[in-house]
């Protein structure tokens, strides 16, 4: 769960300064990041080059992937297409593509980026700026700014990927918090961040333009979140404020179709791990929000004309927290007890009356 970031990006994103100046639990976050620093120096960098075969495109630059809960059909000889089992992971389809490589570039390059932020590492900053230029600017190893061959479902679509490749990309918003850390570091140049920034206006016009980002977009469980959650950061980054500003407001329409009067969330509790995703979609909406509120557009306090709210639809899974196998619908993979603790710690800081009701 990387919720707690977004009080970083956010804070980052505002006028009032870095992120970690004034939160104290954005400090907070900040050390635990800095800490993984010292494993981020020891990372080998990797890049799209880096994918075990050759790319569908046949351009390595491309970020390919595979969808994670589809698998051989055992009634094909070859067993295409490939059928859908939701929540089955198929982890050696997801071993072929570069979804592991582009998680660790976002979550070393954050590391590093706090490191430099609280401790002015210079070494570390130096490493941030050898993965960005590695990832956006080197021209033998920068990946294409577009989604085009994610999440590949064998046998369908020509192998092209799927709308719901778009998630695959979440973490980018953990660059992008990064790069605002990293400023005035010896990371990288002006020149190079322009260079940066034209790769991140180059994929926001392919996530509002492309059919498979359209389509994500339109999506009306957690992947239509996770597109907000994505595309409202890279928006602002890229000086796109009245972007963002309207796809914050966009929301309060997606609250009121994701979430029920009693605060289940429909689209979520047809899965077959309908707990997790449940909270999943939850993460999305929570970052959603404290980016909205930076734009002084209020989803905290939103309830829709038929009840829905985001603390409702907390406070329909909090019971199960402490004992996530009481939970009485779909949920096949094993949750560890406190799954919702950063979700449930940052409704405490929004809602002052929250922990009382929460008897903590």
């Amino acid at each position: 769960m990387i919720l707690p970031y977004l009080l970083l990006l956010a804070a980052s994103l505002s006028a009032s300064g870095p992120a970690g100046d004034a939160d104290p639990r954005a400090r907070d976050r900040l050390a635990d990041l800095a800490a993984k620093a010292p494993a981020a120096l020891r990372a080998p960098i990797m890049t799209v080059v880096d994918k075990p075969q050759a790319s569908p495109s046949g351009n390595a630059h491309d970020y390919v992937s595979f969808a994670r809960y589809y698998w051989p059909d055992p009634g094909k000889p070859d067993g295409l297409p490939y059928v859908s089992r939701d929540g089955h992971h198929n982890e050696e389809q997801v071993a072929r593509g570069d979804h592991r490589r582009l998680w660790s570039f976002a979550e070393n390059v954050e590391a590093l980026a706090a490191a430099w932020h609280t401790h002015r590492d210079a070494a570390a900053a130096r490493r941030a700026g050898e993965w960005l230029r590695a990832w956006f600017i080197a021209p033998a190893t920068r990946m294409n700014p577009n989604l085009d061959y994610a999440q590949i479902r064998l046998g369908h679509g020509g192998n092209r990927g799927s709308k719901s490749g778009v998630i695959d990309a979440r973490c980018l918003s953990q660059v992008i918090h990064a790069l605002l850390l990293l400023r005035g570091s010896p990371a990288f140049s002006a020149d190079e961040e322009a260079v940066i920034r034209t790769w991140f206006k180059d994929y926001l016009d392919w996530l509002t333009t492309a059919a498979n980002a359209r389509d994500e977009h339109a999506a009306k469980n957690n992947h239509g979140s996770w597109f907000l959650a994505q595309v409202i950061p890279i928006a602002r980054y890229t000086g796109r404020g009245d972007l963002a500003r309207r796809f914050c407001e966009e929301d309060r329409a997606r609250i009121a179709s994701q979430i029920n009067s009693d605060g289940s969330q429909p689209e979520e509790m047809r899965r077959a791990d309908a707990l997790s995703y449940s909270a999943f979609n939850l993460e999305a909406q929570f970052q959603i929000a404290r980016l909205a509120e930076d734009c002084g557009i209020d989803l905290w306090n939103y309830t829709a004309p038929t009840g829905a709210s985001l603390r409702r639809a907390l406070e329909y899974v909090r019971p199960y927290n402490t004992r996530p196998e009481t939970w009485p619908a779909n949920q096949n993979a094993r949750l560890e007890p406190g799954f919702l603790d950063p979700l449930l710690a940052e409704a405490k800081a929004v809602w002052p009356d929250f922990a009382a009701a929460d008897g903590r």
